[in-house]
């Protein structure tokens, strides 16, 4: 399918997607040890995130883990802090 017109950043989105495989890291949650499993986007997006707000993963992680919905897992909630967080950068540009 071709999209007329569509932006870089769309472009690189859509490469981006075409060769992602999922990857292990250990994080602490309340001083907790978990295995968390996400695409490499994903951890850089945590990293950079974390490093942007001056605090570690593990703080950004005990923080959307102790604000998730109960019914909702970790690694969902943390993708959504992630599309959020960016959402409302670009909202604030």
């Amino acid at each position: 399918m071709q999209v007329f017109g569509k932006s870089r950043q769309l472009e690189e989105a859509m490469q981006a997607t075409s060769a992602t495989c999922l990857v292990s890291k250990n994080i602490r949650i309340n001083e907790r040890r978990t295995s968390v499993r996400l695409e490499p986007e994903m951890w850089d997006a945590l990293i950079e995130i974390a490093h942007t707000e001056n605090c570690s993963i593990h703080d950004l992680c005990t923080m959307i883990a102790d604000t998730k919905s109960d019914g909702s897992s970790f690694t969902a909630s943390l993708r959504v802090f992630l599309m959020a967080y960016y959402r409302a950068t670009i909202g604030a540009s």
